[in-house]
């Protein structure tokens, strides 16, 4: 009887065993594929069967169950080095938030192996950036176009991830860097254009001030002339005036004016800077000066004018 006991024991024991190892459990956020002797199992239509969470069935020692995690997963990649389109290199860190779309293809492009898959991504990524990279100047990476280029990337990176059953669900740039070199030539570049407007705003500031020192000269100069000829007009009419007053003055009394003649040419005759040496005779009309009589026209005229 014990050994009949033991006999039945064995049976359920091993029958519980391979019921057992005929099920597997799919988690939630999972999907497994089963591998039958090497090869995917397909349905009847040749389709690869993707088993949803929940419990499944499969024949132990043909059947191994490979599952994967479908959610969501970042991948964070290298910084790449990439050159602009004024042919400057930029350092670019980005990540992909991707996930495993379509086991079959993801199983058959990279064995199953998570790893390869982002070795994979990796190298899409690297070259996503340096086509749209290229397109782009530093300027616009640095200030307004880094949007654009992240919905740019995310829909090359994904177009070639289609091949290998991933999904990706966004790139993002989280920083854009300029090597030292770079830097240093911008610096330049930058300082030497702040120096050319520097020099633009000086010489059109010089410009400006020759132009308004011109027109000061030139409304002076116009200023005096046009004193200096109301002065001439001035000294004109007065001595126009001058001339009228002496012409009358002299027309009352002609021998007044010659006498007055007469004494301005002994002035300048005996002025004791020069020897003077007249040949003239005693009866001279010069000598008539000194032959004023008391009772001549010249004499009254005289003492009136005193």
């Amino acid at each position: 009887m014990n050994k009949i006991l033991k006999i039945f024991l064995v049976v359920v024991v091993v029958a519980s065993i391979v019921i057992l190892s005929t099920k597997f459990i799919v988690k939630q956020g999972s999907e497994s594929v089963i591998l039958r002797l090497g090869e995917l199992k397909k349905d009847s239509s040749g389709q690869v069967i993707e088993y949803e969470p929940g419990i499944h069935i499969k024949v132990p020692l043909l059947d191994t169950v490979k599952t994967y995690d479908m959610r969501n997963r970042i991948l964070e990649a290298d910084s790449a080095r990439v050159v602009t389109k004024e042919q400057k290199d930029v350092l670019i860190n980005a990540y992909v938030v991707w996930k495993i779309d379509n086991i079959s293809k993801f199983f058959t492009s990279t064995s199953g192996n998570v790893d390869r898959a982002e070795t994979l991504l990796k190298q899409f990524l690297e070259s996503s950036l340096r086509a749209e990279v290229g397109n782009n100047d530093i300027q616009s990476l640095i200030n307004n176009n880094r949007d654009k280029l992240m919905i740019a990337l995310t829909k090359s990176v994904q177009k070639q991830a289609i091949q290998i059953g991933v999904s990706v669900v966004d790139v993002r740039v989280k920083q854009i860097d300029l090597p030292d070199t770079v830097t240093d030539s911008i610096y330049q570049r930058m300082k030497s254009s702040r120096h050319k407007v520097a020099s633009s705003i000086r010489a059109e500031g010089v410009q400006l001030a020759e132009k308004i020192k011109a027109s000061a000269d030139a409304k002076v100069t116009v200023t005096i002339a046009q004193a200096e000829k109301e002065s001439k007009t001035i000294r004109a009419e007065a001595d126009g005036k001058a001339a009228k007053i002496f012409t009358a003055a002299y027309a009352n009394s002609i021998p007044l004016y010659e006498f007055l003649k007469s004494m301005n040419s002994y002035k300048e005759s005996f002025n004791g800077k020069n020897e003077v040496v007249f040949m003239l005779k005693p009866d001279s009309k010069f000598f008539q000066g000194f032959k004023l009589q008391s009772n001549s026209k010249l004499a009254k005229d005289m003492k009136e004018a005193k």
